[in-house]
């Protein structure tokens, strides 16, 4: 009886000394191990999410881009116009206009006539199907509606605030290269594939919502996706420029954005 009541206290002690846990020497290289895991895999996921915003902002690109030919269609094959600050316009594809003082200053974000506004503009109903705001109705600070196709989703709070995070091809505007008094019409655009419509623009340099072919050289002017540049084209394709493609784009401005040349 005495040997058994032993032999149970060993096995009982055994058992003890067996689920003691991780040293804090092990716990340690578990934590590194875990943080060194992240450190590698974490770049990639950011990047993976990314590409996915980028696809995104290529959608809302090419949705627009889409509209703005319907509305050419029923304008007499005019395509509509870019506008520039705060000049609304009939034909402007959107209105309104900022400063660089408000763009460099987060507190001017949140105030109610920021930004601009897709509603008035000439291809909203293109756009979203809901009808044009008039100018007689139009009121910048009481338009507080977002529209995620305007935007691209990489933009960050100033994007979101400016409402539209697009630029379009300013020559396209009566009065540029290539352009009539009544803007520029659809079947007279020479190479529609390589002529720009619309680019993703950084949002901290968008005094309007027009592109102008002449400040191409100003660093960041246009938003990256990974190094990468969402462009729509006038025959309504989108591409992705990296590095060398953007530098030719800026060298050849000419043939990128006059619609009157080859």
């Amino acid at each position: 009886m005495r040997e058994s009541t032993q032999l149970t206290r060993r096995l009982r002690s055994r058992r003890t000394e067996g689920s003691c846990g991780f040293t804090l020497v092990e716990l340690l290289v578990v934590i590194s191990i875990i943080a060194a895991l992240a450190a590698l895999l974490l770049p990639a996921l950011n990047k993976t999410k990314e590409q996915g915003r980028a696809t995104l902002c290529r959608n809302n690109m090419r949705q627009i881009s889409i509209g703005m030919m319907l509305y050419a269609d029923d304008n007499e094959d005019y395509l509509p116009w870019p506008g520039s600050f705060n000049s609304n316009r009939d034909p402007d594809w959107v209105w309104g206009g900022e400063t660089p003082t408000n763009l460099g200053n987060p507190s001017a974000w949140g105030q109610a006539d920021f930004g601009f506004r897709a509603e008035p503009g000439s291809v909203y109903t293109y756009v979203t199907t809901l009808p044009r705001v008039t100018t007689t109705t139009f009121n910048k600070a009481a338009m507080t509606n977002h529209y995620p196709n305007y935007r691209c989703p990489s933009a960050g709070t100033l994007g979101e605030s400016l409402r539209v995070n697009f630029t379009m091809n300013d020559w396209l505007n009566p009065g540029q290269p290539g352009a009539s008094d009544r803007g520029v019409m659809q079947h007279a655009v020479v190479n529609p594939v390589e002529k720009i419509l619309l680019a993703n623009s950084d949002p901290a340099l968008m005094r309007s919502a027009s592109l102008d072919p002449l400040s191409l050289g100003t660093p960041g002017v246009f938003l990256s996706h990974n190094g990468r540049v969402n462009i729509s084209y006038l025959d309504t394709h989108m591409d992705s420029l990296g590095p060398k493609d953007v530098a030719f784009l800026q060298s050849s401005r000419d043939h990128f954005f006059d619609t009157s040349k080859p």
